[in-house]
């Protein structure tokens, strides 16, 4: 027995929201390559990433001192995170979902947002560094010194 939040918000609102729900919370995040996942971050908040060797205070930009992901705020004896490799369209997720769960006693119709404009990958320079920058910048955004 579970319910279905679909709320695309900072890390604040699960621990706060839900700090006294009466049953587990298990949050689905994506699972994504953390650079795209960076870039896509950075045309979120139309932040062009330019690839200085010195890249702290551009990452910092682009992930807004990461308020939409915290994992400390999202390690909580009542949060289990899933990593979920989900079809890759949101409708296809909850299509996928939808067989698994059961349905609402009060539900209601999903409606997209569009929440990012397209990227031009072909334009980001991050995928023309070499694997010592990717390796540093990686290592960057997953040690929490951003946060």
């Amino acid at each position: 027995d579970c319910d279905y939040i679909a709320n695309e918000v900072g890390a604040h609102f699960w621990k706060k929201a839900l700090r006294g729900w009466y049953r587990p919370l298990e949050l689905h995040i994506p699972c994504r390559d953390p650079v795209d996942l960076f870039l896509s971050m950075c045309n979120y908040r139309h932040v062009e990433f330019t690839c200085k060797s010195d890249f702290n205070e551009e990452v910092d930009k682009c992930l807004n001192h990461n308020s939409r992901f915290n994992m400390k705020l999202l390690t909580q004896p009542s949060i289990d995170l899933k990593c979920f490799r989900s079809p890759s369209k949101l409708g296809d997720y909850l299509d996928y979902m939808g067989e698994r769960l059961q349905k609402k006693e009060v539900p209601d119709e999903y409606i997209h947002r569009d929440s990012n404009d397209a990227r031009n990958k072909t334009k980001e320079c991050l995928w023309r560094q070499d694997t010592d920058y990717m390796r540093r910048l990686v290592e960057y955004l997953t040690s929490g010194k951003n946060a």
